[in-house]
């Protein structure tokens, strides 16, 4: 019995031990395992369209998908896509727009032109608000106007005169450029040309049912360093930026800038270093600025004779994610879309948030595709 005992006691100090050991023994960690999350950016084809071609792209409140390509033809018309995955062509037209803007008789006859932004106010109803600028015979016709979704109907906010009139430019008008943004709630209408410009902006939820709508100035100037700004060249590019405000794109001065609700400027981050063709900004949901680089050459550095040819020892195309502290950067590696796709040649002009399924709607000029853009959780890197 004694013998037994010893034997026992032996035995569970032992095990003792064993379990002390284990206890004490530090966990080990793969060499392999990402110290954060390590993300791939999946491109999905929505349709095919012609490349190289100023696109505009918007999305409403239900998930669906507008676009219209400028044609050389003067002959636009929006399109929309929804969960069918089939487009089809909506009855916002160029001949629809100058028949509506007062063509002699209702008649649309002679008349081109082109459809220089949308923007679906997607929390605020879902109408889609555009700018038109064409011409009939020598008569210049340009418009703001929206367009509702759910009975296809067009009504114009302010035609030619009015829109002349609000902007300072008068006959000027025919030289302008737009860009229409909009973060859900408001829309921003930016027209410029090389000496004058103006931005206004909608709250869908104060403009009446029916007639005509006056257009208020977001601001009168722009201050940045407390010097006046001008936002009046065509490189330049904006997007709905987080309070209200917008981020305006300056690759000519190598800047981001955030531009307030009172038209004070500041600087978000230099793009120096970066390349030249960027898409407009977003954000993502953890508020982060995010752009997407094509593959050309750099902001700030000296352009040889050969720098049309990207260089392919870059990192770039990439989705570039500007986080408080550092810049995370989803090259041409991670990037995922069907196989022949030209992932060297993607370029990316517009970030569209989609309300209801996350990432970006977005045109790449490259291929001609319109893409559904998300950041997939890659769990094997």
């Amino acid at each position: 019995m004694k013998r037994n005992s010893s034997i026992l006691r032996a035995l569970l100090l032992l095990s003792l031990a064993v379990v002390g050991c284990d206890r004490e023994r530090p966990k080990v960690v793969p060499a392999t395992r990402p110290a954060e999350a390590v993300f791939d950016l999946d491109m999905k084809p929505l349709t095919p369209l012609l490349p190289n071609r100023p696109t505009h792209t918007t999305v409403d409140r239900l998930g669906n998908v507008y676009w219209v390509q400028e044609t050389d033809r003067g002959d636009d018309t929006m399109f929309v896509i929804g969960e069918g995955g089939i487009p089809r062509a909506t009855q916002l037209s160029v001949a629809n727009l100058a028949a509506l803007i007062g063509g002699a008789g209702g008649s649309a006859e002679g008349a081109r032109g082109n459809i220089h932004g949308i923007a679906a106010a997607a929390d605020a109803g879902g109408d889609v608000y555009f700018y038109f600028l064409g011409s009939q015979g020598r008569r210049t016709i340009a418009c703001v106007g929206l367009f509702t979704p759910k009975s296809e109907q067009i009504r114009i906010l302010a035609a030619t005169d009015a829109v002349a009139a609000a902007t300072g430019m008068g006959r000027s008008l025919p030289l302008a450029r737009a860009s229409i943004v909009s973060d859900g709630r408001n829309v921003w209408i930016w027209l410029r040309h090389t000496d004058n410009w103006a931005v206004f902006r909608i709250d869908p939820s104060r403009i009446a049912t029916s007639g005509p709508a006056r257009l208020s100035k977001a601001f009168d100037a722009v201050k940045l360093d407390n010097k006046p700004f001008q936002l009046t060249r065509e490189e330049m590019e904006i997007a709905p930026a987080p309070g209200g405000a917008l981020f305006l794109v300056d690759t000519a001065a190598g800047h981001l800038l955030r531009i307030a609700p009172d038209g004070n400027a500041s600087v978000v981050r230099s793009l120096i270093g970066l390349p030249r063709v960027l898409s407009s900004p977003s954000v993502d949901k953890d508020q982060n600025v995010v752009l997407f680089a094509a593959s050309t050459d750099l902001i700030g550095a000296k352009v040889s004779s050969d720098a049309a040819t990207p260089n392919t020892n870059a990192p770039y195309p990439a989705l570039l994610i500007f986080k408080p502290d550092r810049m995370l950067s989803i090259g041409r590696d991670r990037m995922r879309a069907y196989p022949g796709f030209p992932i060297f040649s993607t370029r990316l002009r517009q970030l569209v948030p989609h309300p209801r399924d996350g990432g970006w709607i977005s045109y790449d000029a490259g291929s001609g595709e319109l893409l559904h853009v998300t950041l997939v959780e890659n769990l094997w890197p």
